[in-house]
């Protein structure tokens, strides 16, 4: 089978052509169904890309169960999924600058920052690492602004795109840039501050302000472009996909917590 897709960028259409596109099964398909509000408001054609996209992130990630974590199909389609949300509007979808993806059953002690943590996201050795009762957590309740998948997945992101030079991560270095610039503006920084919509964790280092951003930008879009509208606007432009513009073709029930 030879498929077409379409995909927004820089302002117009392009086609992404797909060879003999992955399925996932019935079981999967209704995994990602239950979880993920994002997949339910796509069209047919987009569902299809977003499962070929799942299936080729599975492949080119090993997950690995620590602590007595037996990897299931389960984890494997939540945590892709959360991945592909976030690259969905690019061209280059895949987190190529890691590998493995660790997974325990609980926050863990890190031999690496020795402390204990829910995630994350080490590009030296080229692991993303989630404690499962946390990123379960995450994706329990869509609209509380705390995600671990989508948070520890930005990080990987960031780093990925940092290393890289294709049109995608060029474009959304870009991006950044030109946020961390309107940033440097001493009012719109009150406005943030004044505005108590981002938790105190954002503010410790620009990649953690960046995974914060994204974190409210799928989980709560209306609010956040009503209260940092400028903001929005250039988070929107870095994944080139407008999660107001999803929410507000959405049914009301489709959007409440789980």
């Amino acid at each position: 089978m030879y498929e077409l897709f379409k995909l927004w960028v820089k302002g117009k259409y392009i086609t992404e052509s797909t060879l003999y596109p992955l399925e996932l099964s019935a079981l999967h398909r209704g995994l990602i169904t239950r979880h993920f509000t994002f997949y339910k408001l796509l069209s047919e054609g987009d569902k299809r890309r977003f499962e070929h996209r799942v299936k080729k992130f599975i492949d080119n990630h090993e997950f690995v169960g620590r602590d007595g974590v037996k990897v299931t199909e389960k984890m494997r389609i939540l945590i892709s999924s959360t991945a592909i949300m976030l690259t969905f509007g690019m061209s280059r979808y895949l987190l190529s600058e890691f590998d493995t993806i660790i997974i325990y059953p609980k926050n863990y002690f890190s031999q690496v920052t020795k402390q204990r943590h829910k995630g994350e996201t080490n590009p030296k050795y080229r692991t993303i690492v989630f404690s499962w009762d946390d990123f379960m957590e995450g994706i329990k309740v869509e609209n509380d602004n705390l995600n671990l998948g989508i948070h520890e997945l930005t990080h990987a992101l960031h780093f990925t795109f940092k290393r890289r030079k294709s049109v995608t991560a060029i474009n959304f270095m870009k991006r950044f840039k030109q946020l961390l610039h309107i940033l440097k503006d001493r009012k719109l920084q009150r406005k943030i501050v004044a505005s108590g919509y981002l938790r105190a964790y954002g503010f410790r280092n620009e990649y953690e302000f960046l995974a914060v951003l994204v974190e409210h930008f799928f989980e709560t879009p209306e609010e956040f472009n009503e209260k940092l509208p400028e903001v929005y606007k250039m988070v929107r432009l870095m994944l080139n996909l407008d999660t107001l513009k999803m929410t507000a073709r959405a049914p009301h029930s489709a959007m409440s917590p789980k």
